[in-house]
């Protein structure tokens, strides 16, 4: 059941690299860094395996199938 369409992942994975980035360079501590690589781990994850559970709460589909 998948509901991310390819252009939407590839965002997600572009928005994932931005966060790790951001944690790497705009990080002070180590709690901001890992909510930020926690964050960018679960956006990788949506756009890998093309499901997203807030979309399905609310219905949504990117994808062009179905």
């Amino acid at each position: 059941m998948k509901n991310v369409g390819k252009k939407d992942a590839a965002i997600r994975y572009f928005l994932a690299a931005l966060l790790i980035a951001g944690a790497v360079y705009f990080g002070k501590d180590t709690v901001t860094k890992a909510i930020l690589v926690v964050v960018a781990v679960g956006i990788m994850f949506t756009a890998r395996y093309n499901f997203c559970p807030i979309y399905k709460v609310f219905g949504i589909k990117t994808n062009k199938k179905d």
